[in-house]
């Protein structure tokens, strides 16, 4: 009767431990990657935490050649006008910055992203139609890929976001102008911070 219950306590605590292993195997390979909606987040986040001088819109949306531009986020600081372009693919991407597709490798998948640069830069037209000439500063992020190449000093990770909106730290716009700009560009359900 005891060797019963010693078998059955030592069976008991073998399944207890497979059953820890496999769980801890299964969260140690979960490569969860953030959802856009939890990078647009971090952001935001990022953004609030620069300070008052930077209002953060999202999904501003102004006229272009053909219909209407919808661009992602801007930016708008006495240091200028940032416009950002945002990709959330996640792998390794390849390419140069003159190209017109870059190709991203995530695992055995390979696809082409077309040059994120280029709607940037179609963006940053677009605005300067709107608004007239203003100091702009386009920025292209990655929030999970890698770059490994060199695409320029525009194109940056989620993580350089910060660094790169202190770097420009020359005022540019000053308090009527930033205000009369965020009014122009602020939409009825605007993300602002």
């Amino acid at each position: 009767m005891i060797d019963t219950l010693l078998t059955a306590y030592w069976i008991e605590i073998f399944a207890t431990l497979v059953i820890l292993i496999a769980l801890l195997i299964l969260f140690l390979r979960s490569d969860k990657k953030p959802t856009p909606r939890e990078d647009d987040l971090s952001i935001k986040d990022k953004i609030n935490k620069l300070g008052q001088e930077y209002t953060l819109l999202g999904g501003v949306v102004v006229p272009a050649l053909r219909g209407m531009n919808r661009i992602d986020y801007v930016i708008v600081s006495p240091y200028g006008i940032f416009v950002l372009t945002v990709v959330h693919e996640p792998g390794k991407v390849r390419g140069r910055e003159r190209d017109g597709e870059w190709e991203i490798k995530s695992g055995r998948r390979r696809d082409i992203l077309y040059n994120p640069l280029w709607e940037n830069r179609k963006w940053v037209n677009a605005l300067e139609k709107h608004l007239g000439p203003q100091p702009f500063i386009p920025v292209v992020i990655f929030t999970q890929a890698r770059l490994k190449n060199d695409f320029g000093k525009n194109v940056i990770p989620l993580s350089s976001l910060p660094g790169f909106i202190k770097k420009h730290d020359k005022p540019r716009l000053f308090s009527d102008k930033l205000e009369e700009i965020i009014k122009r560009l602020k939409p009825q359900d605007s993300e602002e911070r």
